[in-house]
């Protein structure tokens, strides 16, 4: 059978099965109360299930079963779905009770340990600031706090809708294309059936009768397995001494550059502002963008759009700069548009005061 029918017919399985058992769950989570409340800080008015990460893993593990190379797949990447797997029961645990965030770090840092353990690591900074190989002990400590910090980040994206699932998708779909050039089958499927999953997902997601969240369950899993399967890819390329590892480099640090810098602003602040960095609040880049007014669709097509002017940015400055200036050039776009956004953001408020003020008078 042909490799683009067979990845074609699992990605709509996937979709379709979703679709299927999405209303089931959803009843589910009415029944035992897996459901996200509304608060002073959210936008919707009523309790909405929490269950987009549960049923992408549900229908993952079902069609990756089912997929002519199963067996392949989980000799290659047995490691890095099982724990995946466990830190999505710890996010549904999360969703449901609210766990302390210091266990929380503990667990992904734990889990983070046991996939560097297994050969899953960043062995050099692959020229960044002209570094190379770097000792063992800093690879397993560099890439654990990689791990933790990516999953984080991606987690305090999910802030409205479609956003975490769209950009889950095109990490996806640009590891997918990178997996059929690179003829790395295993994780070309993988790819393939999260794409069907998390499209039935977004198709609740962004419904207005039946809307669904990703839940703590989802951002968690998928941050996860989306760096950790980005890592693999990058140091399998290093060790079979392909050239095109720097690729895999670029693509991995223009996808995360917009959560992971955005988080470490949003820590910065919090800690500026001598608050918690973990204390909840509204200075995330979708929060940005919901002060101007704009709705969750068009939210999350704007970061999609600027993760991908990362993307070219990296892509198109690769022949022309070195591997430390593209990643200096991408910190510097990102600061710009928050530079940008924030100008904005004050430039509104002083209108409105303004405004105000004229009608008082």
């Amino acid at each position: 059978m042909d490799q683009n029918f067979t990845f074609a017919i699992l990605g709509i399985v996937s979709f379709l099965l979703g679709i299927l058992i999405i209303p089931m769950l959803r009843k589910i989570a009415y029944k035992v109360n897996l459901t996200d409340k509304p608060n002073a800080r959210k936008v919707h008015v009523k309790p909405v299930p929490l269950i987009g990460g549960i049923s992408i893993a549900i229908v993952l593990i079902c069609v990756l079963m089912l997929s002519p190379n199963f067996f392949d797949i989980a000799k290659k990447y047995l490691t890095i779905l099982s724990c995946g797997f466990i830190l999505l029961i710890v996010g549904v645990i999360d969703d449901k009770t609210d766990l302390n965030a210091k266990l929380k770090l503990v667990i992904q840092l734990s889990l983070a340990a046991i996939v560097v353990h297994y050969d899953t690591r960043i062995m050099g900074f692959y020229g960044f600031l002209g570094i190379n190989e770097i000792p063992i002990y800093l690879q397993y400590l560099l890439t654990i706090l990689i791990i933790t910090g990516v999953v984080n980040a991606f987690n305090l994206m999910d802030g409205v809708d479609g956003l975490v699932g769209t950009l889950s998708f095109v990490g996806f779909t640009m590891l997918l294309i990178t997996s059929i050039f690179l003829k790395n089958i295993e994780l070309a499927t993988i790819c393939v059936v999260f794409m069907g999953c998390i499209l039935s997902f977004l198709r609740y997601n962004l419904s207005k009768k039946k809307k669904i969240f990703m839940g703590d369950s989802g951002s968690l899993f998928i941050g996860f397995v989306l760096v950790t399967l980005g890592i693999n890819l990058l140091e399998n390329e290093k060790i079979n001494a392909n050239q095109h590892y720097s690729y895999v480099f670029l693509l991995l640090i223009s996808f995360f550059s917009i959560p992971v810098l955005d988080s470490i602003r949003v820590y910065l602040g919090r800690i500026k502002n001598g608050n918690s960095p973990f204390k909840a609040d509204k200075s995330h880049l979708h929060h940005l963008f919901l002060s101007f007014g704009i709705n969750h669709k068009n939210i999350s097509l704007f970061i999609i759009t600027m993760c991908m002017i990362m993307f070219f940015i990296g892509f198109g400055l690769i022949s022309l700069l070195s591997i430390t200036l593209i990643v200096l050039s991408i910190i510097v776009t990102f600061i710009l548009f928050i530079k940008i956004l924030l100008a904005i953001r004050d430039f509104n408020y002083w209108k409105s005061t303004i405004k105000k003020l004229e009608d008082s008078l």
